[in-house]
């Protein structure tokens, strides 16, 4: 409960309470039918629920690079390591510059953050019609991603029981494989999508899927 509420809590101010509601109410549902089919204490499935739903939900898009980089703790991080009076820029590739050809990141100055505030405020639109980014092949892949995984531990709650309930634990860990950015990212969903298949019809060679999520 105490990994969901904070992950919750940060889903708020990453979009909204609707979207942290949905996040809350679908690891809730996976708590308790855990505990219904494997006895009260079992919690190995909703913690990976937790933390891999909460990852496919908090994608880094453009609204997201906005807020993390607006935040106080990085301005006070840069202070801290270089001085009170040290500037800096931030190096960014936008996605719909790299689309039309450029290879290199641009510097971004204090005089841009009134930009990056207006765009901070837009995460609202996120994923609506109104989304000047959500139109992209990876914003939908991303959208897309999270109701996939969903399904994916619906499917095993449904006749959840002890003799899969390890199988049900390694498809819920599935999206750790899920990392990078752009091509990387893609490659990476195909991995995410090949372990999936592995797991639900085992064949001679394991997949890693990386340890237990970390106690944050």
């Amino acid at each position: 409960a105490e990994r969901a509420e904070r992950r919750a809590a940060d889903l708020v101010d990453y979009q909204s309470k609707a979207l942290a509601a949905a996040y809350v109410e679908f690891v809730d549902r996976v708590a308790r039918r855990e505990q219904e089919a494997m006895g009260r204490g079992a919690a190995d499935l909703a913690e990976a629920v937790a933390v891999y739903l909460y990852k496919l939900m908090a994608y880094k898009d453009e609204y997201e690079v906005a807020r993390l980089h607006l935040r106080p703790e990085t301005a006070a991080a840069v202070r801290a390591a270089f001085g009170a009076e040290a500037g800096y820029r931030l190096l960014l590739h936008p996605p719909f510059l790299r689309a039309l050809g450029l290879k290199r990141k641009l510097g971004f100055g204090p005089r841009w953050w009134p930009a990056l505030r207006l765009l901070r405020a837009g995460r609202r639109l996120r994923g609506t019609r109104l989304d000047p980014f959500g139109a992209t092949a990876m914003r939908r892949l991303e959208r897309a991603l999270v109701d996939e995984y969903r399904a994916i531990v619906e499917a095993e709650l449904d006749g959840l029981a002890p003799a899969g309930y390890d199988r049900a634990i390694s498809l819920a860990r599935t999206p750790d494989l899920i990392r990078g950015y752009e091509e990387v990212k893609l490659a990476n969903v195909e991995r995410f999508r090949e372990a999936v298949r592995a797991i639900r019809n085992p064949v001679a060679v394991p997949v890693e899927l990386g340890p237990k999520p970390a106690e944050n």
